[in-house]
């Protein structure tokens, strides 16, 4: 079961709270209990929420507001895996908001951890630590239906990321908080620039210097190399739904947890004792493509997906957030948008898809794949884009494969 508000449950895994075995009822009550007798002056957590990935994840007011917003609260009918649900994985029905949510936990996660790793004297502002936490939890606010597939519906015509920004302004328009309306007006809304600054991975779009905190830009959106919180919680949540990588398969948690800000503080810097774990989470996600992502049913509906909506309801793919017609364009709405078209019943029926090794492109009956994906060793970038740190004698070679896998499939519509 995917991310839930108090009232649902779920398997909590090990990598979550320490009280997992307390009713979420206990766990309220033991979290207000242990706060008011701190002499800290942390505000108690507005709201609970009880992650299959995370464990409880815990919700201050500020953050509640932009959880409650109605952008938000979409992408609980946008699923995470878009179709893959249907074709070959039923159990894939977690959603952006779950992923969502537990990226803004890894953020929390990762910030802590370089805090604790590193000598660097210069503390990070808390504008600056909210911006990111925010920018985590709103960096896949912008996705349309089925996620990604809906890029492949609107060709380039749609950026997710780009069309999340507008989200993040329509959002912080509506705040009531202090807090978030510090970061959308102080020092000419320095605060909202930064969030979608780090949205996007673009540190030059700051019209103001970041004085020795640069190293943020490497949390949410690392086009540095890659490592970044929403991969950290996208890889893990996928495989504890698909259950496709073995408990040490997934194991380079300590990329994140052993990192440190750099001594300039420019960049994050990774163990060279966790160089290989770098590349086993190349792996990973290189596994989560071959055996879920990429199957060739699941791109095979893509491909039927992108047909029926150009051909029944094109105008759907100039929707965007700035549109009165965006808070209505989720997974399953789409579907009954486009049920008149006597496709879409094969979007929902894969009992009626035959494999077949006679294919006929120009058949509308039949739908053929053919996609290459690179091995993990390219995936992963070459070593000088990885900053390291610590005892060089501790990095292990590792032998990075290169050979690229043919997916390809032919399908008979019945």
């Amino acid at each position: 079961m995917s991310a839930s508000l108090l009232c649902d449950c779920s398997s909590l895994s090990q990598q979550g709270t320490e009280l997992p075995t307390l009713s979420i009822q206990q766990q309220q009550l033991q979290l207000r209990q242990q706060q008011s007798s701190s002499d800290a002056a942390a505000a108690v957590p507005h709201m609970l929420i009880e992650d299959e990935v995370h464990g409880v994840i815990e919700i201050p007011s500020h953050i509640e507001e932009v959880v409650n917003h109605a952008l938000f609260q979409r992408l609980k009918k946008v699923q995470q895996l878009g179709l893959l649900s249907v074709t070959a994985k039923p159990e894939a029905t977690h959603t952006r908001y779950d992923h969502c949510i537990g990226t803004y936990r890894s953020a929390k996660d990762l910030l802590n951890a370089l805090k604790r790793n590193s000598n660097y004297d210069r503390e990070l502002p808390e504008w600056c630590r909210e911006a990111v936490e925010i920018a985590a939890l709103l960096h896949d606010v912008g996705h349309g239906p089925f996620s990604h597939y809906w890029e492949q519906v609107c060709g380039e015509s749609f950026d997710h990321e780009q069309n999340g920004l507008v989200c993040v302004d329509k959002i912080f328009g509506d705040m009531k908080s202090k807090k978030l309306r510090t970061l959308r007006d102080d020092n000419n809304g320095r605060g909202v620039q930064l969030i979608k600054a780090l949205i996007l991975g673009k540190s030059e779009l700051l019209t103001y210097p970041m004085m020795g905190h640069g190293y943020i830009f490497d949390i949410v959106h690392n086009s540095r190399n890659g490592l970044d919180v929403d991969k950290w919680d996208y890889l893990r949540r996928d495989n504890k739904r698909l259950n496709l990588l073995s408990e040490d398969e997934m194991q380079f948690d300590d990329v994140f947890l052993k990192a440190r800000v750099s001594p300039d503080g420019q960049c994050i810097q990774y163990r060279y004792d966790d160089y290989h774990l770098i590349y086993k989470l190349y792996v990973a996600r290189w596994r989560l493509h071959i055996g879920a992502y990429q199957l060739p049913k699941a791109l095979a509906y893509d491909q039927i997906l992108c047909k029926i909506v150009r051909r029944c309801k094109p105008h759907l793919i100039s929707v965007r957030a700035d549109s009165k017609e965006w808070l209505g364009l989720y997974d399953e709405r789409v579907l009954q948008m486009i049920d008149c078209d006597p496709v879409t019943a094969h979007l929902r029926s894969p009992e009626r898809w035959v494999e077949t090794n006679a294919c006929d492109d120009e058949n509308p009956a039949y739908v053929c794949v053919k996609r290459i994906k690179v091995g993990p060793g390219v995936d992963m970038k070459p070593d000088k884009f990885y900053p390291l740190y610590g005892d060089k004698s501790k990095k292990r070679k590792v032998d990075r494969s290169t050979t690229p896998t043919l997916i390809t499939a032919c399908y008979k519509l019945l």
